[in-house]
């Protein structure tokens, strides 16, 4: 039986002065976009000198749950659209506020000194695969697609092979530890590890494209900050940023 790993939400609260009538912007965000937000958020500060921004990170599907149970969000960005679209369907957005920013691809890495593979089939040999659980987190929706497709996935999850992971991060700690043999995560998370070794990129063809959507959510008592942090997402110098962490530009 598959193994699930949880993991707790990572909170990141970028502290700037505040002056009078300063607004605190809570973005919610998939864990995959760590690095590139604290980046954007920088930039975002200094055109907004007198607020900051709360970024609440963690495994997209959790991240929805939490705004659907009434979390004071303002912004969400999510790995995925399923949970976008779930919050829509919800009346929890705010009307024609969603954008896709941003796309990605999955790969396949495997420890340092572990067995290089070249196809997903060639992974039915091994004994322990980490990919997100996909009942949260995206880049496992992805994985488990891929694996289906490819004709494997139930051969794995029938021999309690699939190691479920909270989120791509631990998906991937978990090839670095060396505590199973190979892992689905997402290019950029890949290419910012000092440990796992990246086999091969997933095709394409295999998922359906892996795109980065970001809206407002209703109730948001700070609706243009909201607006301007999703614009500056979308203008050159937030996709430039984005670029430099790896993220494949979405399609208008």
């Amino acid at each position: 039986m598959p193994l699930l790993l949880r993991t707790a939400i990572a909170t990141v609260l970028i502290l700037f002065p505040l002056h009078a009538g300063a607004a605190d912007l809570v973005v919610s965000a998939a864990v995959s976009l760590k690095g590139a937000f604290v980046e954007v958020g920088e930039a975002f500060r200094r055109r907004h000198p007198g607020d900051r921004i709360i970024f609440n990170f963690g495994a997209s599907g959790e991240l929805a749950q939490q705004i659907a149970r009434g979390a004071p969000v303002d912004v969400f960005a999510s790995a995925g659209t399923r949970e976008m679209s779930g919050l829509a369907d919800q009346h929890l957005l705010v009307s024609g506020s969603m954008k896709s920013f941003a796309g990605n691809r999955l790969v396949v890495v495997t420890p340092p000194a572990g067995k290089p593979v070249g196809s997903l089939r060639e992974l039915a040999v091994f004994d322990r695969v980490a990919i997100g659980n996909p009942e949260t987190v995206p880049a496992g929706r992805y994985a488990a697609e891929a694996l289906k497709k490819e004709g494997i996935y139930g051969t794995l999850l029938a021999r309690g092979k699939l190691i479920f992971a909270g989120s791509v991060r631990q998906a991937l700690a978990c090839v670095e530890a060396d505590s199973v043999d190979a892992g689905l995560v997402y290019a950029t998370d890949a290419r910012n590890n000092g440990k796992a070794r990246v086999s091969f990129v997933v095709p394409a063809a295999l998922t359906e494209p892996i795109l980065y959507p970001v809206a407002l959510v209703k109730g948001s008592k700070h609706v243009e900050l909201g607006r301007a942090f999703i614009d500056a997402l979308v203008s050159e110098s937030g996709q430039r940023i984005l670029h430099d962490h790896g993220f494949l530009r979405a399609p208008k």
